[in-house]
């Protein structure tokens, strides 16, 4: 499958392709490719271009201008860049409108999607970071978004504890230029425990934190973007004990100066509540909620705290290796745009799951850009605080889209949301097949 990445006027995206180093890759295996796609968000044409960047700082590719009409998106395949050698780049996309990206990277076996970032910032926060936590490892890729070059550091951080176990580092990090940082091995990180880390650049910075599983594990990868803020509320709209054989775990990291009084209230009505030291996180594996289920039901969740904390939601079915991840989200808002919408892309389907986030219910209504859609599919009466499922290949706009059709969607309501997009392998003959065959990211609020 050829995938995708994400952006705002000019932004930095950091970009897994074929590499031969180590330090570059996000995960074992490989070797990675990439793509992006970047969709207009204006009403009227954009001009953008993008270029490629080596761990140098250099050039290694700039494209031409391409006019991108409003709501569709430019689609870039990384491997079919002519003149781009193999190799681990970040990347820039400039636009004289306001644009999202996303991009998706995979190999043969596992794939993972992030968003591309509009607004670099100076202090990071990253919720899960992993050294053989049950199998599971991370690191974290920081691109410098900014002009000179920059020195970065990453502290991880225990659960319950406001002092770093382990502070990693790198000077000189060349403009644009893409640093990563292994936990793997790292001796100040115990097995089967979780941390949480802040990174921060002497300019500005846009990282992404990859996850990959060993052993029983293997293949499953996720990505995900880190925050620059907390907020005291924060909303999952993707919430799953056993759903169709998927599970979720919700991590909660306060980024506040005292401990942070968190609360979990799902879309059924139950909550609990958990005390989390500053600067550490707490994990909550939806199957061990006694409160929610098991079963076919799709739930969200509201995070409330009276410190600022982010969250983030890795998503993983043990049968089938497939995993993903995405960031809770602060605020909603009246639309949200999703660069990449698919049905039976080969093999392939999307599906945009929206969490109602305002004080009253409201009308969804979804129109898509690409080859042969229909007119917009409205889904009514989404109630306060719950979730609705629009899943590309039974919405009617899309009834009548060619083979492998893959495009643009836009959904408007009168009250705030919030939607989190995923893509999977989940028809016949593929849904059995034992590899990471799911992405996941956030909606774009514009």
């Amino acid at each position: 499958m050829k995938k995708v990445f994400a952006v705002t006027m000019v932004l930095a995206l950091t970009l897994a392709l074929t590499s031969a180093a180590l330090a570059a890759v996000p995960a074992p295996g490989g070797p990675f490719n990439s793509a992006f796609r970047v969709q207009n968000l204006e009403g009227s044409t954009a001009q953008c271009s993008y270029a490629f960047y080596d761990a140098a700082g250099s050039a290694a590719y700039t494209s031409a201008v391409t006019s991108v009409n409003p709501g569709d998106s430019l689609y870039v395949y990384v491997p079919d860049v002519s003149g781009l050698g193999s190799g681990s780049y970040s990347a820039v996309v400039s636009c004289d409108k306001k644009v999202a990206a996303v991009s998706n990277f995979s190999d043969s076996n596992s794939g993972a999607s992030y968003s591309g970032v509009a607004a670099p910032g100076t202090n990071w926060f990253a919720p899960g970071i992993y050294d053989n936590y049950y199998s599971f490892y991370s690191n974290v890729v920081v691109q410098n978004a900014s002009a000179s070059a920059v020195d970065v550091t990453v502290e991880i951080f225990a659960p319950g504890s406001a002092t770093p176990v382990k502070t990693q580092s790198a000077t000189g990090v060349p403009a644009n230029a893409s640093v990563a940082f292994e936990q793997e091995g790292l001796p100040e990180l115990a097995d089967n425990q979780f941390y949480s880390a802040k990174i921060t650049g002497t300019g500005n910075i846009a990282p992404i934190v990859n996850i990959y599983g060993k052993g029983s594990t293997d293949n499953q990868l996720y990505s995900y973007n880190a925050f620059t803020a907390g907020s005291t509320t924060a909303y999952a709209p993707v919430i799953m004990s056993n759903y169709f054989g998927y599970n979720t775990a919700l991590v909660v990291q306060n980024i506040g100066s005292s401990s942070a009084s968190v609360t979990v209230t799902y879309t059924n009505g139950h909550s609990d509540s958990y005390t989390v030291a500053p600067g550490a996180a707490e994990s909550i594996y939806t199957p061990g909620v006694a409160g929610v289920p098991s079963g076919n039901t799709l739930y969200g969740a509201t995070v409330t705290s009276d410190q600022d904390v982010v969250v983030l939601v890795n998503e993983s079915t043990p049968t089938t290796n497939r995993a993903a991840s995405y960031s809770g989200f602060a605020a909603g808002s009246t639309e949200v745009r999703a660069p990449i919408v698919e049905k039976r892309y080969y093999g392939y389907n999307s599906s945009v799951t929206c969490q109602n986030v305002g004080s009253a219910a409201t009308d969804l209504t979804v129109t898509y850009v690409g080859t042969g859609v229909g007119s917009p599919t409205t889904y009514a009466g989404v109630a306060a605080g719950a979730t609705q499922l629009i899943y590309q290949p039974t919405d009617p706009a899309l009834a009548s889209v060619p083979p492998n059709w893959i495009g643009s969607a836009t959904i408007t309501g009168t009250q705030p949301f919030v939607c989190v997009v995923n893509q999977d392998m989940n028809e016949a003959p593929n849904a059995s097949i034992v590899m990471d065959q799911l992405f996941s990211y956030n909606g774009i609020e514009p």
